[in-house]
């Protein structure tokens, strides 16, 4: 049984939907009578389009999974989204990053349109992108308590939905220090593939898989001990996830250009852990972290890495990950079989992603 098909199938219905009511929210959110904020909200309007929306349909997903009705927790879905978009917002800072999905971020679109005003600029559009992150984050409550002011479920898909955006700034809070403290020798080597490990969890388990999932069974009705089960196998699919996503931020498919930004901004990684402790190390560092590499630089590193056995132990740790999960899925005995299929689907299509 092709279980890729069934997920794609489901995911391709599902994104149209999701798709189709976050239009509508977006051309709602820009009728504002200043123009200033008009012109803000408009930029995040934009970057709340063309997105993949695969945690969107991961909400639905849970959802589907104890009810066949699939559009009522599509404005759950919605939220889900924009608050996404509001945390990009303040990604996009951090990361010192100008462009998402093709288009300027918040703060680069604002710093363009006033730098040549003052040197103030960069502080100002700055300033601006993490207003433009908190507005959206509260729009994202907002818009579940407008959905859904009258189900019994409200004030528990509220808590989760919260308690999911708190972790996921707890993993942000790691993943800004932890680069620079390594970088700078301030953090015990000893413990830095555990710290990595545990940002992935909170960052990418929480935040892609487990909260999406979670919030969804939860307005469907769900219990605790069913919310614990997705807990178990999502952290597995999140960490899985992102040690791929890590591989593919060096190694890319052979249709996409790779710029280095993982390498140049020092992104500490499985792949980093790995390589620091065998004895190619200070040939990788001289690599890592420079904001200069040429394509024969990026070349290197993933020389290195190849070399050193960095690669497959990421690559064969994400594997195994996978298959974990998918193994404790099949002991789940309240998902129906065929709602398995969907699932098994998803991790499949991460699995076979190459961007």
């Amino acid at each position: 049984m092709d279980t890729t098909k069934i997920f794609k199938n489901y995911y391709n219905e599902t994104k149209e939907k999701i798709n189709k009511k976050l239009t509508e929210y977006n051309r709602n959110i820009i009728h504002q009578d200043n123009d200033l904020i008009k012109y803000n909200l408009e930029l995040f309007s934009n970057l709340n389009s063309e997105g993949k929306l695969v945690r969107g349909t991961l909400v639905n997903l849970g959802y589907h999974l104890l009810k066949d009705d699939n559009d009522y927790s599509l404005g759950l879905s919605v939220a889900y989204e924009v608050a996404q978009t509001a945390i990009l917002a303040h990604d996009d800072i951090i990361d010192n990053d100008d462009k998402r999905r093709g288009k300027d971020t918040v703060h680069y679109a604002n710093y363009n349109k006033y730098k040549k005003y003052s040197k103030e600029a960069k502080h100002l559009s700055e300033s601006i992108a993490i207003c433009i992150g908190d507005y959206g984050l509260f729009e994202a409550n907002k818009i579940i308590v407008d959905n859904y002011m009258n189900d019994n479920n409200l004030g528990k898909v509220l808590k989760n939905f919260n308690e999911t955006i708190i972790t996921t700034i707890k993993g942000e809070i790691l993943d800004t220090i932890l680069p620079f403290e390594s970088k700078y020798n301030l953090f015990d080597k000893e413990g830095l593939e555990e710290t990595i490990l545990e940002i992935y969890r909170l960052k990418t388990s929480h935040y892609t898989i487990i909260g999406p999932m979670s919030v969804g069974i939860i307005l469907a009705g769900g219990t605790e001990d069913m919310i614990k089960d997705i807990e178990k196998f999502g952290e597995k699919v999140g960490i899985a996830f992102q040690i791929q996503d890590d591989i593919l931020g060096i190694f890319p498919n052979e249709m996409k250009r790779n710029k280095g930004s993982d390498i140049k901004e020092f992104k500490q990684t499985i792949l980093y852990s790995h390589v620091v402790n065998t004895k190619y190390k200070d040939e990788f560092i001289k690599y890592y972290g420079n904001e200069n590499l040429t394509d024969e630089d990026i070349d290197k590193v993933k020389e290195i890495l190849i070399k050193s056995k960095s690669y497959d132990y990421a690559n064969d740790m994400m594997n195994e990950l996978y298959n974990e999960a998918i193994k404790l899925l099949n002991k789940i005995s309240w998902i129906k079989e065929e709602k398995k299929y969907l699932i098994e689907g998803f991790i499949e299509y991460l699995r076979n992603r190459k961007k």
